[in-house]
């Protein structure tokens, strides 16, 4: 899991002109794991990854390891996904479209 985010990290430092001046704080909780967390913090031009737990999360997602996964790689749509509860979201659901969007951006 630390790979598959920390290359989608990678990806949007490369080139954070696609970022659009996102600004918020993801929190995934990864419900196959217990306690398991990761958070991905968007700057607006940079993007950084935490291994756990920030308090401040704009958007927590709750979904399978496998699910976060496919979730990332686009074979997961991620509005079915939530309406058939493989994702559930907590927070600000603009961020997270708006995440949605960056994610199609930056899958090789």
């Amino acid at each position: 899991m630390k790979e598959l985010l920390s290359n989608l990290v990678t990806k949007a430092n490369n080139n954070p002109e696609l970022l659009n001046g996102l600004k918020g704080t993801f929190l995934f909780e990864i419900t196959d794991h217990e306690n398991t967390f990761w958070t991905i913090k968007f700057k607006g031009d940079s993007v950084e990854l935490v291994e756990g737990r920030v308090e401040e999360a704009n958007c927590t997602f709750k979904l399978s390891e496998k699910n976060l996964s496919k979730l990332i790689d686009g074979s997961l749509n991620p509005t079915t996904a939530f309406m058939m509860g493989k994702i559930k979201v907590n927070g600000d659901l603009t961020l997270a479209l708006k995440l949605q969007s960056i994610l199609q951006k930056y899958r090789a």
